[in-house]
């Protein structure tokens, strides 16, 4: 078989590349209820011999899941905002030889930002309250997270994002929504960074009253999803990372 070469070019210092030239990275977030599984669902990821191996950053210890069905996933655990920063530049060096990161959770990852944020202003400005950050921090916070997604986003490796669900309703409309639990506008500018949003929850079986997981992978009116690749089905029942990885592939 003839290997098709695709020409590639530089304009102006930068790498024109074709459309059809894929990243061979997976990026993603998942988002649901506490409980439901995605710690678990991202560590599957050590059953896919192209993700191997896993590193997952605990900041919500919930790696206990993990014990018994995918031992060989490496952890560490991260306590505060300065503790991650060194981690992502050790990752950025590219020679820690793992092909996944999972971030656990984001919702909580923006916590981490926002005490670092308060505890370096209360240095300076000890009569401030540390639990009520004004406008101006929340400003910093919502920049320094978009920081942080894409940095890890753009790491060579793939990256899950995991996130608890929150519940929105319009006042207006009464239309109930759900999305990622994030502050202010990352809820909806998040998920425009990152290839696929995926819901992940719990339905009854049609066969018994047991309880199946499965994951959305395309909006709705109530449920923020999406999945640029359009190759995953809208749901996907009782679903690991061998599954994603199966309909989405990589270059």
């Amino acid at each position: 078989m003839t290997e098709v070469i695709t020409p590639t070019r530089q304009l102006g210092g930068l790498q024109v590349q074709r459309v059809q030239q894929r990243s061979q990275y997976l990026n993603m977030l998942v988002y649901g209820q506490s409980g439901v599984g995605k710690t678990r669902l991202a560590g599957s990821a050590d059953e896919v011999p192209e993700m191997r191996p896993v590193l997952v950053v605990d900041i919500e210890g919930g790696t206990e899941t993990l014990r018994d069905v995918y031992p060989e996933v490496d952890t560490v655990r991260v306590r505060n905002w300065k503790e991650m920063q060194v981690l992502y530049q050790e990752l950025y060096k590219g020679t820690s030889g793992y092909q996944t990161i999972v971030l656990d959770s984001l919702t909580e990852i923006q916590k981490l930002n926002m005490y670092q944020i308060m505890a370096d202003l209360i240095k300076t400005r000890p009569d401030l309250d540390p639990d009520v950050p004004s406008v101006r921090e929340w400003g910093k916070n919502l920049e320094q997270i978009r920081k942080f997604v894409r940095g890890f986003r753009d790491l060579p490796m793939h990256t899950i994002f995991t996130a608890l669900e929150v519940e929105t309703k319009d006042e207006r409309t009464g239309l109930v929504k759900y999305g990622p639990m994030l502050s202010g506008k990352l809820r909806a500018e998040i998920p425009a960074f990152l290839d696929l949003v995926l819901y992940y929850y719990t339905k009854k079986s049609p066969k018994d009253d047991d309880y199946v997981r499965a994951l959305l992978a395309q909006m709705t009116d109530n449920f923020m999803a999406k999945d640029r690749t359009g190759k995953l089905p809208k749901i996907l029942q009782a679903p690991t990372m061998v599954d994603i990885f199966k309909y989405v592939g990589v270059n």
